[in-house]
């Protein structure tokens, strides 16, 4: 397969391009390596927060008194939904020692209301990491591509006034080279875009279902602490 790719015009036209082609190449290369890199590691950390979200979405449901959501929370405290629980026990634990009869008036409940807010907007917040860096791949590599391409194309016209001839056996190596980079950069943003626009409508679903939790989690606690 190597020897192949190796003794391919591909890689003969990069071999012989010049060194700023040559950079632009290796510069996508690094690229394409993290964006896979990230790509893999979200597929994972993804799939296995769907998996445990889901799977509290749905025992939440059929929560119907407040030392069910404490167990929620403790078991799943690794998924977004779990640290969602945990950061709003948190808070109401902090208003109840407040109050010496353990309730909430209604302002507390406005509070927690906020704070409940501002969790999900964290989580998912955090959920987007690295999903910046998918975004800048695919908008600007086949820039980085199409730069490589005009170098290649001004070294190829510069080759041929040189040579004096218009030659398509002239002209075509050199301005196949200088395409090589805009390939590559193609190459590049396609999967990034795709990846991006996939992880980022996965983060959506799983905010949406931290709303639904949110609402479950404080109708359960207008319930049993505001009387």
């Amino acid at each position: 397969m190597f020897g192949f790719f190796f003794n391919s015009p591909a890689w003969q036209l990069i071999v012989q391009s010049d060194w700023m082609t040559k950079f632009v190449l290796l510069g996508l290369f690094l690229l394409s390596v993290v964006c896979f890199a990230i790509i893999a590691f979200k597929i994972i950390s993804l799939n296995s927060q769907k998996r445990m979200t889901s799977e509290l979405f749905n025992r939440m449901k059929k929560v119907q008194v407040f030392s069910d959501i404490i167990s929620l929370g403790k078991e799943y405290r690794k998924s977004l939904g779990g640290k969602f629980l945990m950061q709003n026990l948190s808070e109401l634990k902090t208003l109840l020692d407040k109050n010496k009869e353990q309730k909430l008036t209604e302002q507390d409940f406005e509070y927690l209301g906020i704070i409940a807010e501002q969790s999900i907007d964290q989580l998912v917040t955090e959920g987007e990491i690295y999903l910046p860096i998918l975004s800048t791949a695919a908008a600007s590599s086949p820039l980085i591509g199409l730069f490589g391409t005009v170098w290649g194309l001004i070294h190829a016209f510069v080759n041929i006034s040189q040579e004096k001839s218009a030659d398509i056996a002239v002209v075509a190596p050199g301005i196949a080279e200088a395409l090589t980079t805009t390939l590559a950069g193609i190459l590049v943003a396609i999967p990034a875009l795709i990846a991006f626009h996939y992880f980022s409508n996965e983060l959506r679903k799983q905010e949406q279902q931290l709303g639904h939790l949110s609402d479950k989690f404080l109708n359960i606690i207008k319930q049993t602490f505001i009387k």
